[in-house]
């Protein structure tokens, strides 16, 4: 290793950076720690803290009983101002998307809830919570609530196959019409980087969305816990005769 003011294991990561950059293709598997150790003359848990770092950084993924391989190079970071598909706009960007459905449950609507979705409190309400992921890298947490009588026999396993907003638009003939969203940055709490396998008390980006339908109706609510590294949010203003438009 270099003679540096950086600790050991941030010279590895920029050292592995490079090798990831310059001669290593997205899926293909990294050495093993041991391997790394001896071939960087560190220990295994300075190792292990790089790797820690780059997979926060979305550059490593692990796949449990197989190891650790490359991700799929984020070229462009996440506009999550133009789109509220994730779906889709990970595979715009080439990035292989997957969602796991930790729960689909019913409760009656909070104080809260029933505010957000325009319904009465403690209607029948869905609450559905997933795991965001793009090419094997846990990017987001989701928590979604519905109107139970919009989406009646709603089912896990359609929206893990074929995802939410097409679950609506086959199951239930709701489109999503309209999105508005508003951002703000957090600390992410200690289950949700758990699942996202990034430090505790690691910083999120957090995204409030509500969507209307066809009859202006909501349809659903969403807050969303997104690594703070892997998302960007972008405002354009225009300036028109002295007035700014976004």
């Amino acid at each position: 290793m270099d003679n540096n003011d950086q600790p050991l294991h941030e010279q590895l990561v920029s050292q592995l950076r490079e090798r990831i950059r310059t001669s290593m293709a997205p899926h293909s598997q990294i050495p093993a720690e041991r391997d790394l150790a001896q071939e960087y003359g560190v220990s295994r848990n300075t190792v292990r803290a790089a790797l820690a770092k780059l997979e926060m950084m979305g550059l490593i993924y692990r796949r449990r009983g197989r190891g650790t391989f490359v991700a799929n190079p984020l070229a462009d970071p996440t506009d999550l101002s133009t789109t509220y598909s994730f779906t889709d706009q990970m595979i715009e960007q080439g990035r292989d998307p997957y969602s796991k459905v930790i729960y689909l449950q019913s409760f009656p609507a909070t104080k809260y809830i029933s505010e957000q979705l325009s319904i009465p409190v403690g209607t029948p309400t869905y609450k559905l919570k997933r795991l965001r992921c793009a090419d094997g890298v846990p990017l987001m947490v989701e928590r979604t609530f519905l109107p139970a009588d919009r989406f009646p026999k709603l089912d896990a396993q359609s929206i893990e196959k074929n995802g939410l907003y097409a679950s609506m638009l086959q199951g239930f003939d709701a489109p999503i019409v309209d999105a508005k969203e508003a951002f703000y940055a957090s600390l992410m709490p200690d289950k949700d980087a758990e699942l996202l396998q990034v430090p505790l008390g690691s910083p999120s980006l957090n995204v409030q969305r509500t969507s209307t339908g066809l009859n202006h109706e909501i349809v659903e609510f969403t807050l969303s816990v997104t690594r703070a590294d892997q998302f960007v949010y972008r405002v354009q203003h225009h300036v028109h005769n002295g007035n700014t438009t976004t």
